[in-house]
């Protein structure tokens, strides 16, 4: 069975996985998603990919979609950044900006229902990158204990990593941002 990949002709990073295909010789079953009508929106594109966005690619069963450190960087830190960033200069946190991380969280959140770690079974760096974000929602006062998936793999997480890292790398760094930000945007009060 050839891989599929579901795509929108004029996405730069779809074009990107077509123009590999094509210089390794992967065949591919191209299904182009129409994402100007909402497609990529569907419940039967979400069952393949929870976060709905091209390129997704599927291979007996498996669907890979923008990896998770990439996600992490790209689209749920930044949404975490851009409801903390404004404190800095000494104004107020941006409670859109919190909506717009929790919606992200619940990706992950679902997308979590069916694996282990975000990338599968084993613990992998994006693990630890997702892990730095959540924990530092959670310290500067996004609430996101309602998602069980999340908070199950939080507990997983620091069951992996040594006592000292957990606390030392992970909470205290969370704790002390987050007390320095929020000092921060007091400012503008």
């Amino acid at each position: 069975m050839p891989v599929q990949l579901y795509h929108h002709k004029l996405s730069a990073p779809a074009r990107v996985v077509r123009i590999v295909a094509k210089q390794i010789g992967l065949s591919l079953e191209e299904k182009e998603i129409d994402l100007l009508s909402g497609e990529h929106m569907k419940p039967e594109f979400l069952a393949i990919n929870p976060f709905h966005c091209v390129p997704t690619l599927v291979h007996d069963g498996f669907a890979l979609w923008e990896r998770w450190l990439y996600w992490d960087s790209g689209t749920f830190f930044s949404s975490l950044k851009a409801y903390y960033m404004p404190a800095i200069p000494g104004k107020s946190f941006q409670p859109e900006a919190a909506e717009l991380f929790k919606k992200n969280a619940s990706a992950l959140d679902e997308s979590l229902k069916n694996t282990k770690y975000v990338a599968g079974d084993k613990l992998s760096v994006a693990d630890i990158s997702i892990t730095v974000t959540v924990t530092l929602s959670t310290a500067i006062g996004i609430d996101t204990s309602e998602l069980k998936n999340v908070q199950k793999w939080l507990k997983q997480v620091e069951t992996d990593l040594k006592p000292s890292t957990w606390q030392t790398l992970v909470i205290d760094p969370a704790n002390g941002l987050a007390d320095l930000l929020k000092s921060m945007a007091s400012k503008s009060s």
